[in-house]
């Protein structure tokens, strides 16, 4: 029998459980992998692992090591002495709140005493774990290859938010800040030998850096919910509320959309699901807004809703709340940027909004109109079982197996 190739997996985000979509991206790389590697997986998380997470990870034979700190949950607010020290190394607050120094000698130790093969680093955040080149020359019998798992190209995030905001203060910080986050990326995409990246769009932009971009097919290894004729719920959001463009989508969806839905469908009623955000306290006052916060079970809700929206104005990426609305045939109004990364058809999978108005009136429409809904529906699951099943996580692993030189 042939020993395993070792890959030392380095991530911001402990996966478990899974209630986000960059947590499903990189649980489901993990399970895929851990069929043709020795993996030893180290986390800088704010999550402390539960025995039964853990165990979980024991089973799939990954070893693991959690560093948990609270520096993702601070508030530039609270430090910005700190800020601007940072600053002055110019290292974006989007790299500093996952950094955790214990974890860097850890790191190294653990390269020099275990000699992976593979480093496979989660999310470019993490590249700052990464030691560099040299120093894997000097203390590694063999170089690794050096795998990168993009998640988004982080300064498009910035600057979106950038554009969209209309406070000159918070301006200054989101142009800082996302110039920084492309300086970052500038220095740490050429550090790979290969880049699995998440878009087509993505990779255009990543090939000028890396020789090596492949798009990594995207996986959704959650059940599909049986589908429910009673719809109770109109419109439907899922997301994880203090992600900032999840903060800005519904923001703007209750104050400019909803209230022009109402104007017409006075009865219609807008349901959020996600952890609590305080800063959209103040939405809750809107008798047509339901806020249901974390759910551990959103089948019901997915069973019985009758739109899904995606309002996104910033941000960058694939939202993978898009494939839980695919994939069980929630009939999906949404801005570009919200289905970006997906090979989607307007008035086939989706209907395009981009305005206010276009919004209302795509978002009344479905509602209306049962039949559009059907069939949208059928579409919707049609091109999630063609695209983004679990069979595409065998297209993924042959192209892992081929960038990194291993047996089948």
């Amino acid at each position: 029998m042939l020993k395993k190739k070792k890959l030392l997996y380095l991530s911001q985000c402990f996966p478990l459980p899974l209630d986000g979509g960059g947590r499903i991206k990189t649980f489901n790389t993990l399970k895929t992998l851990s069929s043709k590697f020795d993996i030893f997986a180290v986390f800088v998380s704010e999550r402390k692992a539960t025995q039964k997470q853990l165990a979980e990870f024991k089973r799939l034979g990954i070893k693991v090591k959690i560093f948990k700190t609270k520096l993702m949950a601070e508030s530039i607010k609270e430090d910005y002495l700190k800020l601007a020290w940072n600053y002055l190394q110019l290292r974006p607050h989007f790299v500093y709140q996952y950094r955790y120094k214990p974890s860097f000698s850890w790191i190294k130790n653990k390269i020099k005493d275990w000699q992976p093969n593979i480093i496979h680093v989660d999310h470019i955040n993490s590249a700052q774990f990464l030691p560099k080149k040299n120093w894997l020359k000097r203390n590694c019998e063999k170089t690794p290859v050096l795998i990168l798992e993009n998640h988004n190209l982080d300064h498009v995030l910035f600057f979106t938010r950038f554009i969209e905001t209309k406070k000159l203060i918070r301006k200054a910080y989101l142009l800082l800040e996302g110039s920084l986050n492309l300086l970052y990326g500038e220095i740490n995409y050429r550090r790979f030998n290969h880049i699995f990246s998440i878009s087509e769009s993505e990779t255009t932009y990543l090939n000028k850096k890396c020789k090596s971009v492949l798009v990594q097919p995207l996986v959704y290894p959650l059940k599909q919910v049986k589908t429910s004729q009673k719809k109770n719920y109109d419109i439907l959001f899922i997301g994880y509320l203090e992600w900032p463009p999840n903060e800005v989508a519904v923001r703007w969806f209750i104050e400019k959309i909803l209230p022009l839905v109402n104007q017409k469908m006075p009865e219609i009623k807008f349901h959020v699901i996600g952890n609590k955000n305080p800063r959209l306290e103040d939405l809750k006052a809107n008798k047509n807004v339901i806020f249901y916060g974390h759910q551990k079970n959103i089948d019901h809700y997915l069973a019985k809703s009758k739109v899904f929206v995606l309002p996104f104005q910033t941000g960058a990426g694939v939202r993978l709340k898009s494939l839980t609305a695919l994939q069980n045939g929630i009939p999906i109004v949404s801005t570009k940027l919200g289905i970006d990364g997906l090979k989607l058809t307007d008035k086939q999978h989706y209907l395009l909004a981009e305005t206010e108005n276009e919004f209302v009136r795509q978002v009344i429409k479905l509602l209306k109109n049962k039949i559009l809904r059907n069939k949208i529906s059928l579409a919707q699951k049609k091109y999630f079982s063609e695209n983004h099943t679990i069979k595409n996580n065998k297209i993924f692993l042959k192209e892992y197996l081929k960038c990194t030189k291993s047996k089948p």
